[in-house]
């Protein structure tokens, strides 16, 4: 005896065959016009997430039985995050260039003085040794 499920479910499949081969069933989207920008996108969330803060701070406000503290706390919160919300949701602000580093001094050339001889002993004219100044000035 034939199983009526085996037949009904071969006789689907080739009907389901015959739709396809046909071409009858044709791409489709839900939306013909023009798909929004990640940026437009995240302004509409943007912009979502401020209302939901709008109701939350009423409902906080209506809400009498709680604490004080935990109700103004609560509401300093929610106040932070609009305020972080709206800042972003403004208009996009271009930081303002850098100014250009100062161009630093070229440095004095002094001229070298011989090692031998210090700033004293040169008015002098008298030369102290070297072995004196530092005695690894000194040639082996």
């Amino acid at each position: 005896m034939v199983n009526v499920w085996k037949v009904s479910t071969l006789v689907l499949a080739g009907a389901l065959v015959i739709v396809v081969g046909k071409g009858a069933v044709q791409e489709s989207s839900a939306c013909e016009g023009e798909q929004p920008s990640a940026e437009q996108v995240t302004r509409l969330r943007l912009a979502r997430g401020f209302a939901f803060l709008e109701r939350a701070e009423q409902e906080v406000e209506l809400a009498s039985a709680a604490r004080p503290k935990d109700r103004a706390n609560a509401l300093a919160q929610i106040a932070k995050a609009k305020a972080s919300i709206e800042l972003a949701l403004g208009p996009a602000v271009e930081p303002e260039p850098r100014p250009l580093p100062k161009p630093k001094p070229k440095p004095i050339r002094i001229p070298r003085r011989v090692i031998n001889e210090s700033p004293a002993t040169q008015a002098a004219g008298t030369t102290v040794p070297a072995s004196l100044v530092n005695p690894f000035l000194v040639r082996r």
